[in-house]
């Protein structure tokens, strides 16, 4: 096992281990939604997969998010929306990816209730992103998302009774922020090693 299968190897059993916080606070509108927090070896260890979407979007245009969206009433779990939302947005394969578990449901002020599931692309693969969901893919090493010099925090912002922490990663020009940045800040807290 090299040292990348190992990571992903920690980083699943640390998410199985855990307890994991699901669901809504009574009154939240929460729309079942999940996301494929994708990671893939890169040239300095392992990286997470992200999208720029596009900017003719009537909702969140041009920010940076993970693939996913909507549960489908067809999608048997959270995982099956992610990767078919994956497949649908990146050209993404479900068999070129192992699901490594899930983190904590994120709330959105906009009505969603994300599930995050963790995969582990093994090897690299060409995406096809489609035009009308992403205009580019790109990926950010997790050495660099766990610099401290490329974070920020806001505070919080409370909204509709769920108070929403305000956390910023900053790449390459780039601002993730907002429930992609607050599952981002998951996964580094539980990040092996």
């Amino acid at each position: 096992m090299d040292a990348l299968d190992a990571t992903a190897a920690a980083l699943r059993a640390t998410l199985a281990a855990r307890a994991r916080q699901s669901g809504a606070p009574a009154g939240h509108p929460a729309r079942p939604s999940a996301t494929l927090v994708l990671l893939a070896p890169g040239p300095r260890g392992p990286e997470l997969v992200l999208t720029q979407r596009p900017s003719s979007l009537r909702a969140h245009a041009g920010q940076v998010a993970c693939p996913g969206g909507k549960r489908n009433p067809e999608d048997a779990d959270a995982a099956t929306c992610a990767l078919r939302e994956a497949a649908e947005e990146l050209g993404l394969e479900p068999a070129a990816v192992e699901v490594l578990g899930l983190l904590d449901d994120v709330l959105t002020p906009s009505g969603f209730l994300v599930t995050p599931v963790v995969a582990w692309q093994r090897r690299a693969v060409v995406y096809r992103p489609n035009p009308d969901e992403v205009a580019e893919v790109f990926a950010v090493p997790i050495a660099h998302l766990r610099d401290p010099a490329t974070y920020r925090t806001q505070g919080a912002l409370a909204y509709g009774g769920v108070d929403y922490a305000l956390h910023e990663y900053h790449f390459e020009g780039r601002v993730i922020w907002g429930a992609t940045a607050r599952m981002v800040h998951q996964l580094l807290q539980l990040w092996p090693g």
